[in-house]
C-alpha cells in the first residue's frame, strides 16, 4: 500500500477529507477503536503498527516534546456556571505527509481521533480531549516518557495544566474563589502567545487577559446573585 504523499502546496484531495470525516463519524457512533485505526491506516496508506514497546514510547515522547500541545482553552458558555467553560485537550498538529506519527500516537495512546486543520492545505490534527482520558494516560505519558528529555519550562506548564485538570474534576471551577484566586491565574500561565494578534476576536473568546477574564467573571457571578 502506498502512502500519501503531497508536494509543497499540495491540497489534501476531497476523497481522502471525505473518508477521514467518515471515519471519525463511526467512530462516534460505534465507539470502535479498532476499527478505527485500522481506517486511518487504509486512509492515508500507513503500514501496520503491531506492537508498542518502550523504544517507541521514548520516540513519541521526544516528538510530543516538540510537536505536542497542552492548552485549556476560556470560551463563554451561558450554561456554565460564571459563564465561562474551561476546555482542556491535547493535540499533536503535522502535515499530512507525516501522518504515520499520529498514527503512532492513536496506537500508543488507544484514544484520539484525527481531524483536518480548516483554513490549511494539508495539515491534520490529532486531539484528545476528554478529561478523563487527559488525566489518565495523557498526564501519566508526559510524566514518564517526555518531561525526562524536556524542558523546564514545558515541565512547569504540564504541571499547571494537571492542577486545572483536578480542579475540573473536583468540581472546584463551580466555587467563584477558587476559580478566581487559583484556576485562572493557572489558566494564564498556558497561554503562550499573549497580546498576539491571533489571539483575538476568535470565535466565542471570554477575554485576552487574565484580569478580562477575571472581571466577565465577577459580572457574571453578580448577575446570578440578583436572578
Amino acid at each position: 500500500m502506498k502512502s500519501l504523499h503531497l508536494l509543497p502546496g499540495q491540497r489534501i484531495p476531497n476523497h481522502i477529507l471525505e473518508a477521514l470525516n467518515n471515519a471519525n463519524r463511526k467512530l462516534t457512533d460505534t465507539k470502535d477503536f479498532g476499527e478505527y485505526k485500522n481506517n486511518i491506516k487504509n486512509i492515508f496508506g500507513l503500514s501496520e503498527i503491531y506492537s508498542v514497546g518502550l523504544r517507541q514510547k521514548f520516540f513519541l515522547g521526544g516528538f510530543i516534546e516538540g510537536e505536542g500541545s497542552i492548552n485549556v482553552s476560556l470560551k463563554k458558555h451561558s450554561l456554565s456556571p460564571f459563564g465561562i467553560l474551561l476546555d482542556p485537550e491535547f493535540s499533536i498538529a503535522q502535515h499530512v505527509n507525516g501522518a504515520k506519527m499520529l498514527y503512532l500516537a492513536l496506537n500508543v495512546f488507544q484514544c484520539g481521533r484525527i481531524r483536518y486543520k480548516h483554513g490549511s492545505n494539508a495539515t491534520l490534527v490529532l486531539v484528545i480531549d476528554n478529561r478523563t482520558l487527559l488525566k489518565n494516560i495523557i498526564i501519566p505519558f508526559y510524566k514518564k516518557f517526555v518531561n525526562q528529555i524536556g524542558s523546564e519550562a514545558k515541565f512547569i506548564r504540564m504541571l499547571n495544566y494537571a492542577k486545572i485538570l483536578n480542579y475540573i474534576e473536583q468540581g472546584s471551577h463551580k466555587n467563584y474563589n477558587i476559580l478566581v484566586n487559583d484556576i485562572l491565574p493557572l489558566w494564564d500561565t498556558l497561554r503562550m502567545q499573549k497580546g498576539q494578534k491571533n489571539q483575538k476576536n476568535q470565535k466565542n473568546q471570554t477575554s485576552v487577559t487574565v484580569a478580562d477574564a477575571i472581571k466577565y467573571v465577577s459580572t457574571n457571578s453578580l448577575t446570578k446573585e440578583r436572578e
